[in-house]
């Protein structure tokens, strides 16, 4: 007859040491089924334990017959979020495209987070962005009818729904309201921005010449240069650009090589665009909104006149992408600006009507 193993009462529940294959094992309590976690050590094995037993009790906790009764054990959407944000983590986005996405998350859930997950209507939906709508706020309308959709299109995934109430909806259609920056307005201001300190010169024709964004162009450094090419990891999409810095924008008679030569003279620290060490930057870098705060001020000493959204330091990443589109192709444009879909490069490179039609 086998003898019976003594049961260890310091370990969780759930868990089981088997002296005999000298390994631990964790049974699922739903299933009965045991579960080997290997030879491990004891304290992995309790934590991994622990974590496990704490997962089942929050979501698969033992419901009682009033309560199936009452319906109140059914899935709300507030419960569906908390698995939609470790689905959301494993698409590997960037820092701060996750802190939006929680951001948006947490609107949802205080707006919609105790309505019953099967039982979400398109008419909650529609209230839900009515909100926005009705203060014309469509780009927000917008932002968010794509999360909520994305919410769902996940619980789909995983059968927890069968329809996504989302899709009948209208997407509000949103007008673009800031201007395109053209390049005869480009020249006046960086005119204007030779009589301002001389890194924001340079900031706009480095971000011009390599089509990169405000966060990326302030986050250049020369050790970035290897064997002959300026190395480009683009902070909001991951994207990584390996550009040669014979690279030419012949247009505005732009070499990358001769403008990051520019930056070594007026740099004092590792970055190419800096103002110099300083009590609240002591390695000299810039925040992404002293580029935007210096376009504004030369702008607005350039002497031109704007509509009421005038264009900012962002715009010269789109003039960019269209002067390069003339000069080397459209696919060109799309790898520099590290773009995997082409239909965002086409926003880019998208006039808003302001260009002549040709007879």
């Amino acid at each position: 007859m086998t003898r019976r193993e003594r049961y260890d009462a310091n370990l969780p529940r759930n868990l089981t040491y088997r002296k005999a294959r000298r390994s631990f094992f964790w049974r699922n309590p739903l299933t009965g089924k045991e579960i080997a976690l290997g030879q491990i050590s004891r304290r992995d094995a309790v934590a991994q334990a622990i974590e496990a037993n704490h997962y089942l009790e929050s979501n698969f906790s033992p419901t009682l017959l009033l309560e199936k009764l009452k319906g109140t054990n059914e899935l709300t959407l507030s419960t569906w979020l908390t698995r939609y944000d470790v689905i959301y983590k494993r698409r590997n986005l960037a820092d701060n495209t996750y802190k939006v996405r929680k951001g948006q998350i947490k609107i949802i859930q205080e707006k919609m987070g105790e309505l019953i997950l099967e039982k979400i209507t398109t008419k909650h939906v529609a209230e839900f962005l009515e909100e926005w709508v009705s203060q014309d706020k469509k780009t927000m309308a917008a932002t968010m009818r794509s999360v909520l959709s994305d919410i769902l299109r996940e619980a789909i995934v995983e059968g927890h729904i069968i329809n996504n109430p989302v899709t009948p909806t209208r997407a509000a259609k949103v007008t673009v309201k800031r201007e395109r920056l053209e390049l005869a307005q480009y020249v006046p201001i960086r005119e204007a921005a030779n009589k301002l300190p001389r890194w924001f010169a340079l900031a706009m024709d480095l971000a011009l010449v390599t089509g990169q964004r405000r966060e990326d162009v302030a986050a250049m450094r020369f050790n970035h240069i290897v064997d002959g090419r300026l190395l480009i990891d683009q902070g909001k999409t991951g994207a990584m650009i390996s550009v040669p810095l014979d690279l030419e924008l012949q247009s505005v008679g732009l070499q990358l090589g001769t403008v990051i030569e520019q930056c070594r003279k007026s740099s004092t620290t590792d970055f190419m665009i800096s103002a110099g060490p300083r009590k609240n930057s002591v390695d000299g870098s810039l925040h992404p909104d002293s580029l935007t705060k210096k376009f504004v001020s030369a702008r607005n000493n350039s002497g031109l006149e704007f509509t009421e959204s005038p264009p900012t330091f962002h715009e010269i990443r789109s003039l960019a992408g269209r002067l390069y589109e003339k000069e080397k192709g459209k696919d060109f444009a799309q790898k520099l600006l590290g773009h995997k879909n082409a239909n965002m490069t086409n926003k880019y490179l998208d006039t808003r009507g302001k260009e002549y039609v040709i007879l």
